[in-house]
């Protein structure tokens, strides 16, 4: 698909979306205002069914007619699978995103946006990798390694994933099939190989990731029952934007209240409830506690 046609899809499914309900003649409105219109096309009939039809037939989407009548209102009728579907939600948010920020050029001055690390130039060739089951050589340079080994590296790609606005790429090894995790702004040579590989039909990149808070899977990786008490006005927050999907709150006090999860507690985790300070108490597991204590003594060694 043409990136300047799903862009018109992305474009139709927020429109409709954000009334709720509208009909063709407010939609046309809207296309002849929309930046996307750079050539001042108007929208026809025809193509809007024929929109439609597309959006259903390779997004899934279905976009219904309430009626017949000439001021019959269009709506998304299974909204469902926007909730449910995180690439199509992905791109429809940024999209959205992309739309304000060009429709609104004039105050651009007045809009901060947070710098996005390098490595987006590998997508296109990762991109073709995964549709075609093709190996990739590499060179890697580690941000935990003294000494890098710039030699090449083969690797059979599964997934890409964002996190933290940076794109990491889960692969297995040739040989061993041993799962690793790169980010993508710290390669500094990618290239596709001739040879193609039998992608594991029992992968699922979602339930690969499903335990996990980011994309460490170190050695505290068995999932299990953690228990975090938050405080003050931090609940809200944990709240609005869980941790977790497996999220679920289990007690309320005057300024605090427990939500429960199951998941693999490893390092980005750690991190994050570091990154809270005393907003946030771990209480299960113990060794999840015991260590949080022990980074905390560590971080207050370094003010003493």
């Amino acid at each position: 698909m043409a990136d300047s046609t799903l862009r018109k899809y992305i474009w139709l499914i927020n429109t409709i979306l954000d009334a709720g309900k509208i009909t063709f003649k407010e939609i046309s409105d809207k296309w002849d205002n929309s930046t996307l219109n750079y050539k001042g096309t108007e929208l026809s009939k025809r193509t809007f069914h024929n929109h439609r039809q597309a959006i259903l037939t390779e997004l899934g989407v279905d976009i219904q007619c309430s009626s017949m009548r000439e001021n019959s209102q269009y709506f998304i009728a299974n909204q469902e699978e926007l909730e449910n579907n995180e690439v199509l939600n992905w791109l429809t948010n940024s999209m959205a995103t992309e739309s304000l920020l060009l429709e609104n050029k004039a105050i651009s001055d007045k809009i901060v946006l947070e710098p996005i690390p390098g490595g987006r130039e590998w997508l296109p060739i990762l991109s073709q990798a995964l549709r075609d089951n093709l190996r990739v050589v590499f060179q890697y340079t580690s941000f935990h390694s003294v000494k890098n080994n710039l030699s090449d590296r083969i690797l059979e790609p599964l997934c890409l994933k964002l996190f933290k606005r940076r794109w990491y790429m889960l692969g297995q090894t040739v040989n061993s099939g041993k799962r690793l995790i790169f980010a993508l702004d710290r390669i500094t040579k990618l290239e596709l190989s001739s040879e193609q590989f039998m992608y594991p039909e029992d992968f699922s990149a979602k339930d690969f990731f499903a335990n996990f808070y980011g994309i460490c899977s170190d050695g505290y990786s068995t999932p299990t029952r953690v228990i975090l008490k938050c405080y003050r006005e931090y609940p809200k927050y944990v709240k609005s934007l869980p941790l977790h999907p497996s999220q679920e709150e289990l007690e309320h006090g005057d300024d605090f209240i427990t939500f429960g999860y199951y998941m693999s507690p490893a390092y980005d985790f750690i991190q994050e409830i570091m990154s809270h300070g005393d907003d946030i108490e771990v209480l299960t597991p113990v060794w999840l506690r015991n260590i949080i204590k022990e980074k905390s003594d560590s971080l207050a060694a370094l003010y003493k």
